[in-house]
């Protein structure tokens, strides 16, 4: 049964249908939303000033009035339901009693507001400067003096101009529903009424840099890049975010072949959150540090180091280096092997470069500088399970297990999600590992892996709770994955999970990855990871893209340092390559105690937005990142430096190379070409099936299936210890290779270490 009834919105006829089934009154929109939202639906326009879709309804800048009939005054139309106002059948949105009121609000908006546009670094895109073109008037009634409010100091990464504040209250809502820290609210009556916070501090939050973008005036804009541009003089594209394992799209402003500012970019489509940290917000002046060097560093000796102008003097250094290196093994009856080390944040290009490079010749391996599990056969070992993705996964579920991760600080997406659903209700988080602040309720239940153990044998008294419950959603940190048990733990984690799995549609065991391409470099292969013994059987290194000095790194060569690890041939000369966005970042470190360098060179390269890239984020989804600004002549992307090398390298005969020369060949002068060569090699295996070969159908009737009744697992080695000691430091102390450059990083970690005990920030 259908009910109709007619009202009027601008004196234009519309038709108000109701539906009644099994006695309940179904509306085709929401009755008790505010007018606002329905006048949205049916394309009547009106300027609201106080509505923010990502935060509550509220505020007190009136800009959304419209005139009810028989009302004595207009209504706020964000604060009156659309079912209540209906009711009287007629709706004037452009009324001259609506105009007028509207000037009214402007002009009390403007009371205090300072007439500095010109020099306000939010001219050009603030709201209020709209809203007084469009709906304001030419003169003004008060000439006094206006109020002054002194500016607040909250931290690096925003700049306060309080006198332009016209309390909307934007910034106080986010701190509170978004970020989960309370820091910001409003303080005074009346007149003396300011945003602030209540003690003289800092707004300690990983997404405090959104309030930024939230402000629709210039009370709050960037502290790091003051009065450097303008809307119209800026140049849009979009990318990625290189410090995330999400990859969240971002938009890129330029200005004189120069980054300006970076901003989330909303994908049609995807209910997704558009909030991003600090990190990817302003870590990307990293990428340009005075420390990078520009031109090729070429290192003979001791003390013989000068600049190589031209990529020919280079090139021919690196592949005479080689040849002398491979003559002189030979000589020694020894076969000294040239190990290419990388990490996570590799492009896909680049890495199936690398592994052509080493089929051609055998005494080229691959290492990665982190480690990583034993085995990687299956998707759900390294990945966030499909087909659903974390977000409905998060919707569907009502507890939420986190094993040794920090969400709020490895991956401040899913920790807005994570937060999201938690104030949705009926959600509960459960953490084991070290007690962290996720700004939502946690409970930990253990710490160390006997936690784990006592789950998995029945004991536990989380066991219950996971039986009497549906959805279970388990999410752990790649990061426990580097430990020497790793392999154990994960058995555990799966146990855990096939023990549950009757009371979840799927797989319910989530693996976040925090850079940006490791799910990527776990899809192609599962590289050996770098230690003391490549390194003494190495006759040269090559660290390509490498942060500074991580903690494998550093432990190899602290143990150099100590004369822990025994050297057979000291007497060996060896050399070093450093392709590391042209920053000399120590390194060559590894050449102290008794592994001596004889020949060292630092090749410049392109950084993240100079170069193209593709990369496989934590979801199993493609992010293609492009070319946003050009480089310096001497500069070149990585897939370039490496062809060079390989193309060079073709005509020299190696001794030491077990394999034909000529089993891979190419030549490949654009990016795009060596794109779709890659891809005719997949193509070219991917329809492999039992049919195609007779021995692939002996090799694949061996393969084992999974029980399905009884669960046989072996026996593994674990350690007593907690899941995770201590958390790195969120700003400099993340796994991309740009933040530890940024002054804004260094200046935001600073902060937070001042506010915060060494208990608090390791725990």
């Amino acid at each position: 049964m259908k009910s109709s009834t007619y009202f009027r919105i601008n004196n234009i006829k519309l038709n108000y249908t109701l539906e009644f089934q099994n006695n309940h009154k179904t509306d085709y929109w929401k009755q008790n939303a505010p007018l606002i939202e329905y006048c949205e639906t049916i394309g009547v326009n009106i300027p609201h000033y106080c509505y923010h879709k990502s935060l509550s309804i509220s505020g007190n800048c009136r800009m959304c009035l419209v005139e009810l009939k028989n009302s004595p005054k207009p209504i706020v139309s964000c604060a009156m339901s659309a079912k209540s106002c209906l009711n009287n059948s007629e709706i004037f949105t452009n009324s001259p009693l609506v105009k007028k009121a509207r000037e009214n609000v402007l002009e009390f908006l403007l009371l205090n507001h300072p007439l500095d546009c010109p020099i306000c670094d939010q001219g050009g895109e603030c709201d209020l400067q709209d809203q007084s073109l469009f709906f304001g008037v030419s003169k003004k009634r008060f000439y006094n003096f206006k109020r002054i409010v002194t500016d607040k100091n909250i931290g690096p990464i925003v700049k306060t101009v309080m006198t332009r504040c016209i309390h909307c209250t934007r910034c106080v809502r986010f701190a509170d529903e978004i970020a989960g820290t309370e820091d910001l609210g409003m303080f005074g009556r009346g007149l003396d009424s300011e945003i602030g916070t209540y003690v003289t501090k800092a707004f300690q939050s990983e997404l405090s840099g959104n309030i930024i973008d939230l402000c629709p005036v210039g009370a709050l804009t960037s502290k790091p890049y003051p009065f450097v541009n303008r809307s119209w003089e800026l140049k849009n594209l979009n990318s990625i975010d290189f410090s995330d394992g999400f990859g969240q799209s971002l938009q890129i402003y330029i200005k004189n072949n120069a980054i300006v500012k970076l901003m989330p970019n909303y994908e049609t489509g995807l209910k997704d959150n558009t909030w991003i940290s600090n990190k990817t917000r302003f870590a990307f002046d990293g990428m340009f540090s005075p420390e990078r060097v520009l031109n090729g560093v070429i290192q003979t000796g001791k003390s013989e180091t000068f600049v190589a102008k031209t990529w020919k003097l280079l090139l021919t250094e690196i592949i005479l280096t080689l040849y002398f290196h491979d003559h002189l093994n030979k000589h020694f009856f020894k076969t000294y092997q040239l190990c290419i080390v990388f990490d996570n944040n590799i492009s896909l290009e680049i890495l199936n470069l690398l592994v052509l490079f080493s089929r051609k010749y055998s005494f080229v391996k691959l290492r990665k500088i982190e480690k990583n599990l034993a085995t990687v056969d299956f998707e759900d070992s390294f990945l966030i399970n499909e087909p659903k993705t974390l977000t409905n996964q998060l919707a569907q579920s009502n507890i939420c297990v986190l094993f040794g991760l920090n969400s709020r600080y490895e991956s401040s997406n899913f920790n807005i999600k994570l937060r999201k659903r938690y104030l949705q209700g009926n959600f509960k988080v459960l953490s084991f590992g070290s007690f962290n602040d996720l700004t939502i309720p946690t409970e930990t239940s253990g710490l160390t892996t006997k936690d784990l153990q006592l789950i998995t044998e029945g004991t536990g008294f989380l066991c219950q709770e996971f039986s009497n419950n549906l959805n279970l959603l388990f999410v752990s940190s790649s990061s426990i994955f580097n430990r020497n048990d790793s392999q154990g733990i994960f058995k555990l984690l799966k146990l855990i999970a096939y023990q549950t799995k009757k009371n979840c549609s799927e797989n319910n065991l989530n693996i976040l990855n925090s850079s940006l391409n490791e799910v990527g470099v776990k899809y192609l292969n599962n590289f050996k990871t770098f230690n003391v013994k490549d390194l003494d059987t190495s006759s040269g290194l090559y660290f390509l893209n490498l942060p500074n000095l991580t903690s494998n790194l550093r432990k190899i060569v602290n143990l150099k340092l100590l004369n822990y690890s025994d050297v057979n041939d000291t007497s060996l000369p060896k050399f070093c390559l450093e392709q590391n966005h042209g920053i000399v970042n120590g390194l060559s470190q590894v050449s102290n105690s008794k592994y001596k360098i004889y020949n060292y060179l630092n090749l410049p390269n392109n950084v993240f937005f100079e170069s193209s890239a593709t990369f496989l984020n934590t979801e199993g989804i493609f992010k293609k990142s492009i070319k946003l600004i050009s480089t310096n002549k001497q500069t070149k992307e990585d897939w370039l430096i490496l062809r060079k090398i390989f193309a060079y390298s073709k005509k020299i005969c190696y001794l030491n190379n077990l394999k034909s020369n000529s089993i891979l060949s190419f030549n490949n002068i654009s990016l795009n070409k060596f794109t779709n060569f890659t891809n005719f090699l997949f193509v070219a295996t991917s329809n492999v099936n039992k049919q195609s070969n007779s021995h692939f159908s002996k090799i694949t009737n061996k393969i084992k299936v999974w029980p399905t009744k009884k669960l046989i697992m072996n026996k593994s080695k674990i350690f007593s210890t907690k899941l995770k000691i201590w958390i790195n430091d969120f700003y400099i102390g993340g796994k991309d290779p740009y933040s530890k450059y940024s002054s804004t990083m260094i200046n935001c970690s600073i902060s937070l270490r001042k506010e915060n005990s060494n208990f608090s920030h390791t725990t």
